[in-house]
């Protein structure tokens, strides 16, 4: 993901951009240079002509749609404690943070743009991780993880139809 592109909320300067990387594949666009998911531009149609729900790139809807700082942060709560205690190095902690954003919201994206609840995002994910199903402590704590990124997601969410 491209962190320099991260302008949720700001959509009224967003544009849908193509990438010679991915043919027919339509994404977001803040700077006319690179998709919100790190592609080169060749084509972007004016602000004015853009919506959210013409982007056909899950990474770059779920950029557009979800403030992923604020599924980051959720996440990091979880994570503190371990952290603190030493179980969890920092750097672990951190790489988990970001596998978990880059791989919930993109499906999040997908799933609430095809009519699916937030409950059903997160059952889906317990269940297709283990964590609903394994006692052992670690699918656990990936669920609790998981679990705080798709509340992150939940609260952030942009309200308008995408």
């Amino acid at each position: 993901m491209n962190h320099d592109d991260l302008r949720f909320g700001n959509l009224n300067h967003m544009q849908i951009a193509w990438s010679e990387v991915t043919p027919g594949e339509v994404h977001a666009s803040w700077s006319g240079h690179l998709t919100a998911c790190g592609k080169s531009v060749i084509e972007a149609k004016p602000v004015y002509e853009s919506r959210v729900r013409d982007i056909t790139c899950a990474e770059c809807g779920a950029t557009a749609v979800f403030d992923l700082n604020t599924a980051r942060e959720r996440a990091k709560a979880v994570t503190e404690k371990y952290e603190a205690t030493g179980s969890l190095s920092h750097a672990d902690a951190f790489e988990l943070r970001e596998t978990a954003v880059k791989t919930i919201a993109p499906r999040a994206f997908k799933a609430r743009r095809a009519g699916d609840s937030w409950n059903a995002i997160s059952t889906n994910f317990l269940m297709s991780t283990g964590a609903a199903t394994e006692t052992d402590g670690t699918s656990i704590f990936v669920g609790r993880v998981g679990l705080a990124v798709i509340e992150g997601l939940e609260a952030s969410e942009y309200q308008g139809g995408y």
